[in-house]
C-alpha cells in the first residue's frame, strides 16, 4: 500500500468500527478478523445460507455493508447480493467494500487479511507518520494502544 493510503485505510477500519448496522461477509475467518479489528456490528456469514435467505435477513437491518472478499468470487457475490437486496427498503453500502479493495488489493486477497495489515500498520512502525496524527476519528483498540507503548 502506498503511504499516501494509510491515512485513509485507517478511516475506512474506523467507519467499520462505527457502523451499525449489519455486515455480509463470506466465513468465519473474515468475522474473527474485523472482531479482532473492535467491530462491534452485527456480521452475517454467507457460508450458512444461500444467497436470498441471506438477503431476506439482512434486509431487516436499517443499513447493510457487503464485504466480501476482494477476488473474483468476492465481485461476484457481493454484485449477486446487490440485486437481491435491491427490493428492500434497507440502504446498501457496497462503497467500503470497494474502496478498500482499491486501497489494499497489492497487500491482502480478502476481509480476514485486514487485521493482520491493520496490525502492520499500526504498531511496528506507524508509516502514516508525518499525516495529521492529531485527527483520530474513532478509537484504537486496547490490546493496539499496549503495543504501541
Amino acid at each position: 500500500m502506498y503511504a499516501e493510503n494509510y491515512k485513509r485505510f485507517l478511516e475506512l477500519i474506523c467507519k467499520l468500527r462505527e457502523f451499525e448496522g449489519a455486515l455480509i461477509v463470506e466465513g468465519r475467518r473474515d468475522e474473527v478478523a474485523l472482531r479482532n479489528l473492535g467491530v462491534r456490528a452485527e456480521i452475517i456469514r454467507l457460508s450458512r445460507l444461500p444467497l436470498t435467505e441471506i438477503a431476506l435477513t439482512a434486509s431487516s437491518y436499517k443499513e447493510v455493508m457487503i464485504l466480501t472478499d476482494f477476488d473474483r468470487k468476492g465481485d461476484e457475490l457481493a454484485g449477486k447480493l446487490l440485486r437481491y437486496l435491491e427490493g428492500y427498503p434497507c440502504r446498501v453500502d457496497a462503497e467500503t467494500r470497494r474502496e478498500l479493495k482499491k486501497l489494499v488489493k497489492k497487500d491482502v486477497k480478502g476481509v480476514e487479511d485486514l487485521y493482520g495489515l491493520y496490525l502492520k500498520i499500526s504498531v511496528s512502525d506507524p508509516p502514516w507518520r508525518g499525516f495529521d496524527e492529531e485527527e483520530e476519528d474513532c478509537d484504537t483498540p486496547d490490546f493496539v494502544r499496549k503495543a504501541e507503548v
